[in-house]
């Protein structure tokens, strides 16, 4: 990835998105009730990366209920499973929902989104370059 291209992507550029507009706490309490069996992190300054993928790869993805859609943040807040400090950065593994405002669902983790972020379309190569 060219630093143009990374300038892009951390910068704040894209299509904006409204994410859970909740103070941290009452997010942090909402996430444990409504999705107790689930592992959770909160996170700020995110975006969502919608990968450009092949037919081939885009139904690789959906016999697996999945989306080529990730998240990628740049503030941590809180990781329930400590995997994550305070002030790092993630992305996640691929969407399985995204039905509520806010609450972004992969197999393992639901992302709580906090505040608004940004959405934009991203490569596979790219992507690799997000470690």
């Amino acid at each position: 990835m060219n630093l143009a291209r990374l300038a892009l992507l951390v910068g704040g550029h894209g299509e904006p998105v409204k994410g859970c507009d909740l103070p941290t706490d009452e997010a942090e309490a909402l996430v444990r009730a409504k999705y107790a069996q689930h592992s959770f992190c909160l996170v700020r300054d995110w975006t969502m990366l919608d990968l450009a993928t092949t037919v081939e790869e885009l139904e690789a993805l959906r016999t697996r209920g999945l989306e080529p859609v990730m998240v990628y943040a740049l503030n941590v807040l809180l990781d329930s499973r400590g995997r994550f400090n305070s002030g790092d950065w993630v992305r996640s593994s691929f969407q399985l929902s995204y039905k509520e405002t806010g609450f972004f669902l992969t197999k393992n983790t639901v992302y709580v989104l906090l505040g608004n972020g940004m959405r934009q379309k991203i490569t596979i190569r790219d992507l690799a370059s997000l470690r």
